[in-house]
């Protein structure tokens, strides 16, 4: 029980005596599970149960956290099932141990998604109880702090873990001294010679700068003294990691990243820390653009705090921290507060926030398609250089940095995003790929029907949006692979349709051709992985093939116009409604449509594998882009008066390139939409009646 007396000690100076006899309940129990069991270093394995232990008790945390801490190997690596716990020491117990199991026994191809398995397993037991996450940050610290005795690969693989998912979470919620801990001690196994070399460069930068530091210290507390303000002054000192991260992020020298010198003011209440952060400014000359009021708007973690850098004597930059006691406390421990403090109050700040930001995550994960996409959305999201916009109803919205409409659309709610056709930002129409910035007013125009744009994926930053739009057009994507798959069969049955064929026989062919569903036949068809015709082939009776192989050629497919993911319409040649055209059929990209005097065609159409007849559908409605040319005189006016010909034929022009000639003409590039080859023609008809116009051709 020596073991044990320790932890006992720190148990009774918040625990009463019942609960501390449940925990050392807990304590036996676990000693005797991993009775034989060593760790690496030799030593016996309870030594690490009750190490972390006593890291969560230095945070005051209940009984049952505590007592889980004690068990949370028990399940996996002893006979110890789930069902014991709950019976001996209750339900809650019982579940904080299984959502800390590491889940060992499920074998993964590699390494990589057994990671991103395990860390998947935890972001959802965390969102059922926060705990869980506390407790698996107290293990990593304490495995941290024991990793001498391991390979060097090993030690190298764990520290990258650290650094990459275990501190960034640590951050989020707001636990500063655990994530400065585990950075040291990740830094130091992942990069040993560099830790060293800086640690020992730190150290001769300290001596030189200890006169400069307590000077400035000594300046700040006498003026604030001399207003009768009463804070503490405290010369911060940088992590190791965080100046490395800073050099190599900015490429910055080491002299660079120590020039900078930063203090922590600590006070009594907010209302002193504004007038702290008044005197500060007229002491010394503040650098523009790097203030930042974390009190009136706090992050996503629940971190407070002013920040604010100034001139100081020489020259030298000084970063300043402006809070109060009650902050300071909440900078280090974040949500493990909650518990430090008895703080009973459910709605404090940094255990809302950090409830929030999992069921986002459990959202998210339930989108994205595996494992390896999960833990790369979540990577993105762990990394928060944020932005605050307000919605129009004066609500704050926290985003990474470089999110954009689409993004704080999918943050208000799914259905907003998957809707969005346009925004607003502070009132202005703005394209919805602009980054926003601190302090906009952000309004997204949803319009029934819309659907998420492929495009969208090449600019949005938040995992949230990424996998919504993925799992909507995965989704959109089918659909229409399996309606344009219908089609593109119908035509080569010729005579026949799909009706006259039982579903028995449809499915008898799908198994057939290796496929769960005649669905799925009909998919890859309209992706261009199977050939319409060949399927054909294999539903009809055999005395039928000749006669419908001749009909095919008199039965082209119709194109309706308004295509989505599957038909496009060629960039080349830009096809419009009622001109002759070509379809050529692209593996996994369904068809693109082609002109039929099409350059790019021309010579390969009697390749019946890849090429196919097609018409223009009755009665198409929509907009269609095209190319024209037209060589005007060189006269001034000339491209206002051509602009406002095109505008009043009701086309709208998307883009225009001028390419001078010979200085007596000019040639005007426009891409616009147009209706159909009637309303190309109009177009053509009233800009030719101008006498500056020379030549008008469209662009093949």
């Amino acid at each position: 029980m020596y073991l044990f007396a320790g932890l006992k000690e720190q148990l009774e100076t918040y625990l009463d005596s019942e609960p501390v006899a449940q925990v050392q309940e807990a304590y036996i129990l676990a000693r005797d599970a991993h009775q034989g069991q060593l760790r690496s270093s030799g030593d016996p394995y309870i030594t690490h149960p009750v190490a972390v232990a006593r890291i969560l008790a230095e945070y005051h945390f209940d009984p049952q956290t505590i007592m889980a801490a004690l068990l949370h190997d028990v399940i996996e690596d002893c006979d110890v099932s789930k069902e014991q716990l709950a019976e001996q020491f209750g339900n809650q117990v019982a579940d904080l141990v299984e959502g800390v199991s590491k889940l060992t026994q499920i074998k993964f191809r590699t390494r990589a998604e057994a990671q991103a398995e395990n860390f998947r397993k935890m972001m959802m037991a965390m969102v059922q109880d926060i705990r869980v996450i506390l407790i698996k940050l107290a293990d990593r610290l304490h495995n941290m702090r024991t990793l001498g005795s391991l390979r060097p690969d090993k030690r190298r693989r764990i520290a990258n873990e650290t650094l990459e998912i275990y501190a960034p979470i640590a951050l989020r919620l707001g636990m500063y001294g655990i994530r400065g801990e585990l950075e040291d001690l990740g830094f130091a196994a992942r990069y040993p010679a560099r830790y060293r070399v800086l640690k020992e460069s730190v150290k001769k930068a300290r001596g030189n700068r200890k006169e400069i530091v307590n000077t400035i210290i000594e300046t700040i507390q006498e003026r604030l003294e001399a207003d009768v303000l009463h804070a503490r002054v405290l010369g911060r000192e940088k992590d190791l990691f965080s100046i490395y991260r800073k050099m190599k992020e900015k490429r910055s020298s080491f002299n660079e990243v120590m020039d900078v010198y930063a203090f922590r003011v600590i006070c009594d209440s907010e209302d002193t820390c504004y007038r702290i952060l008044g005197f500060l400014h007229s002491l010394y000359i503040p650098v523009p653009g790097r203030f930042k009021d974390y009190i009136a708007i706090p992050k996503a973690n629940g971190y407070q705090s002013l920040h604010t850098t100034l001139k100081g004597p020489h020259g030298l930059h000084i970063e300043v921290q402006i809070r109060t006691e009650s902050m300071e406390q909440m900078a280090e421990n974040g949500v493990a507060a909650h518990w430090l403090y008895k703080s009973n109050n459910d709605s404090n700040p940094a255990e809302l926030k950090a409830r929030e930001w999992m069921k986002s995550l459990m959202e998210l994960q339930s989108r994205a398609g595996d494992s390896m996409e999960f833990i790369e959305n979540v990577k993105i999201d762990l990394f928060p250089d944020e932005v605050f916009v307000f919605t129009p109803n004066g609500s704050i919205i926290v985003l990474p940095h470089g999110a954009t409409p689409i993004d704080f659309a999918y943050a208000i709610h799914t259905d907003v995003g998957n809707s969005c056709i346009a925004c607003k930002i502070d009132r202005q129409i703005m394209p919805l790929s602009t980054p926003l910035i601190n302090g906009s007013t952000v309004e997204i125009i949803t319009a029934p029907g819309a659907k998420p744009n492929p495009s969208w994926l090449s600019f949005v930053i938040t995992g949230k949006a990424r996998a919504n739009i993925r799992h909507f057009l995965k989704h959109l994507r089918q659909d229409e692979a399996i309606e344009l798959g219908e089609r593109l069969l119908e035509r080569a049955l010729g005579e026949h349709t799909l009706k006259d064929f039982s579903d028995d026989t449809k499915q008898k062919l799908a198994t057939n051709i290796r496929h769960k569903s005649f669905d799925d036949v009909l998919a890859e068809i309209g992706l261009g992985r199977l050939a319409s015709i060949v399927i054909a082939h294999r539903l009809m009776p055999k005395q039928d093939t000749e006669s419908e192989q001749d009909s095919n050629d008199q039965k082209p497919l119709a194109i309706r116009g308004t295509e989505g993911l599957l038909v496009s319409y060629a960039k080349c040649c830009h096809p419009i409604p009622y001109e002759p055209i070509v379809a050529f059929v692209s593996a996994g990209r369904g068809i693109i449509i082609h002109r039929a005097d099409c350059k790019n065609v021309a010579k390969h159409q009697s390749d019946d594998h890849k090429y196919m007849p097609v018409q223009w559908e009755e009665n198409i409605a929509g907009e269609f882009t095209v190319e024209l040319k037209i060589v005007v005189f060189n006269e001034r006016g000339v491209l206002a008066r051509v602009t406002s010909v095109i505008a009043d034929a009701e086309a709208n022009i998307v883009n225009i390139d001028i390419d001078p000639q010979d200085g007596v003409t000019n040639i005007l590039n426009f891409t616009m939409t147009v209706r159909d080859r009637l309303h190309l023609a109009n177009i053509i008809r009233k800009v030719r009646r101008h006498k500056f116009v020379n030549k008008i051709m469209r662009s093949k």
